[in-house]
């Protein structure tokens, strides 16, 4: 990334909360992770991701993307097809092109997951073609 790029300087902080409803398609027996038709750990990863890139969208500048890098996760109780969850991010700190993101699943009754997503700033025009 290049030095100049100053659209992380001001991110530390940023939060973003997304609601999702488990799917049929969502769980373990649909997505081959599991034998239970509960929510699959890829998934509640994915709508944890989904979270920190909009916890950075509104920084980000029309160069830059962001791209997954380390995911530290516990998977803490099922969920259910029909149950509501939400996933939130939180920016914790940010080391160079480096963007460390506290996350957090859940639904009304306990917290279903929680850890980190670490994720870096790329340069998106190296990507097109």
């Amino acid at each position: 990334m290049s030095e100049s790029c100053a659209c992380l300087d001001h991110v530390v902080g940023n939060t973003a909360r997304l609601e999702f409803t488990v799917g049929s398609a969502d769980t373990a027996i649909a997505m081959g992770s599991g034998s239970v038709n509960v929510l699959a750990t890829p998934m509640a990863i994915a709508w944890c991701e989904a979270a920190t890139t909009a916890a950075v969208a509104p920084a980000i500048c029309s160069n830059c993307t962001t791209v997954g890098y380390k995911i530290e996760f516990s998977h803490l109780s099922p969920t259910s097809v029909g149950e509501l969850v939400y996933s939130s991010a939180l920016v914790e700190s940010v080391f160079g092109d480096r963007i460390v993101f506290a996350v957090e699943l859940g639904n009304t009754q306990a917290p279903v997951g929680k850890g980190k997503i670490t994720r870096v700033r790329v340069d998106q025009r190296t990507w097109t073609s």
